[in-house]
């Protein structure tokens, strides 16, 4: 039996390296040449490189804000085949505006989609955009953008951002439960504004109680009292739910809420060319896709605020022109921090985008 068992396992192992011998035998008797058909055959056979990116926002999943950031993550993965996916985080899953721009800024976050105004913690030339009443309307502000985007964009690479589009969820408005028709209805009220120190001066200029808060605490804020008033677009009234707190929509139109899509430039100067102008035509079909979006929002933000019982005020336009009168000061603020030139810049965008 021993000699039987012996005699199986050397004529197993027989088989094996006879086996491993014919699979690895290959006719050699000439080399093959090496033509460029064969070459170019052998190149385009090799997996391409694949890319995994970070984009984050502090804003709810129901918003322009994220339906831009999801518009373009769905297009650089459609443009490169799937060898390039970008995921997404939202509501603030991996910090504030600031935190979120801070780790764009050190590498740590690939993207980002936010408002310009946390922004100018980082990049003080961007106070451009929080001067109030600059832009007439919407279209013509979108105009503007694009010219502007190149001008204002070696300040973002300076801070050490880079700067993919401009899109925007309309402007900001106010919201109260005290009807306001004048300017003086605007005094005393505490109203929550972003960290900003502009946007502070500005309302400060119109005689209310501007109060910074971060978002997150804005609705108990409403709800305890502690606030009488915020600033917003209907896109964020509505998706965190602050109508619920107020019986007025003031359109006050005052500051444009600008969404920009930034990421960081060392990431993206590491790609190829090629994966590069992917990334370019993404972020720029996905801006006019999100600004569309925002227009097709409008009317049913505006329907669910009615519907609970909110009601939107139209200034008249003489009520508008002395809030922009009041804001004078701002604006001179802000040429002072940031100079003659991009200011001038900006208004001859907005000029030639009329």
């Amino acid at each position: 039996m021993k000699n039987f068992k012996r005699f199986l396992v050397v004529m197993l192992s027989l088989t094996l390296v006879l086996s491993a011998v014919g699979c690895g035998k290959t006719e050699t008797s000439e080399p093959a040449a090496t033509t460029p058909e064969a070459s170019n055959e052998s190149s385009a056979s090799a997996p391409a490189e694949t890319y995994s990116f970070t984009l984050a926002m502090d804003s709810p999943e129901d918003t322009v804000t994220y339906l831009y950031a999801k518009q373009f993550a769905d297009l650089v993965s459609e443009k490169s085949g799937g060898n390039m996916t970008v995921q997404i985080y939202s509501n603030g899953q991996l910090g504030g505006d600031r935190e979120i721009a801070e780790s764009v800024q050190a590498g740590n976050i690939d993207f980002v989609t936010q408002n310009t105004a946390p922004q100018v913690n980082f990049i003080p030339e961007l106070a451009v955009f929080d001067m109030p009443s600059v832009f007439p309307n919407v279209p013509t502000a979108r105009k503007a953008l694009d010219l502007y985007k190149d001008t204002i964009a070696g300040a973002y690479e300076n801070a050490g951002f880079k700067i993919f589009g401009f899109a925007d969820q309309g402007f900001r408005t106010m919201s109260t439960n005290t009807k306001v028709t004048t300017v003086a209805d605007i005094e005393g009220q505490k109203i929550r504004t972003m960290e900003n120190p502009y946007h502070v001066e500005y309302w400060k200029a119109l005689g209310a109680n501007p109060t910074p808060m971060a978002f997150g605490e804005v609705y108990i804020g409403l709800q305890q009292g502690t606030i009488d008033a915020q600033e917003n677009p209907y896109e964020t009234i509505v998706s965190a739910k602050l109508y619920e707190q107020q019986k007025y929509i003031i359109n006050t139109n005052h500051i444009l809420h600008i969404i920009t899509l930034i990421g960081n430039p060392a990431k993206y100067d590491s790609l190829p060319a090629d994966y590069q102008a992917i990334i370019d035509e993404a972020a720029a079909e996905a801006t006019v896709w999100a600004r569309a979006e925002a227009d097709a929002r409008v009317s049913d933000r505006i329907a669910i605020m009615e519907d609970y019982g909110c009601e939107i005020v139209d200034l008249d336009d003489s009520v508008l022109d002395e809030m922009a009168a009041k804001a004078d000061g701002v604006w001179g603020t802000i040429r002072s921090q940031v100079g003659d030139e991009l200011v001038d810049s900006l208004l001859d965008a907005v000029k030639a985008s009329k």
